[in-house]
């Protein structure tokens, strides 16, 4: 066997093993966001819908944003603390921007 064979051979193979090893990496998940002109502070109505629940409507303040997720703002109470509700920005279907109050 002559080495010109050999070394075609050897070539084919590195060439065969690097075209079939594809490399794979992971994809950062998007994370949601609010519209332009809706940050924190802005009063908003906001529309749900999740699998097999029906629809909800809520008016909100919006008090922090975090990635994907938004808190409500609440009135304080300074004998009990109200629970930190989070929300899933990826269920909301709807986001109207509401005049603020007078």
């Amino acid at each position: 066997m002559r080495v010109s064979t050999v070394v075609l051979a050897l070539a084919c193979l590195v060439a065969g093993y690097a075209m079939a090893s594809t490399r794979v990496s992971a994809v950062e998940d998007q994370a949601r966001r609010f519209p332009g002109g809706i940050a924190v502070g802005t009063r908003v109505s906001l529309t749900y819908m999740e699998a097999d629940a029906p629809r909800f409507y809520a008016n909100c303040t919006i008090a922090v944003v975090d990635g994907g997720w938004f808190r409500c703002a609440v009135k304080e109470d300074p004998f009990n603390k109200p629970p930190e509700v989070w929300m899933d920005l990826a269920h909301v279907t709807r986001i109207e921007k509401v005049s603020a109050e007078r």
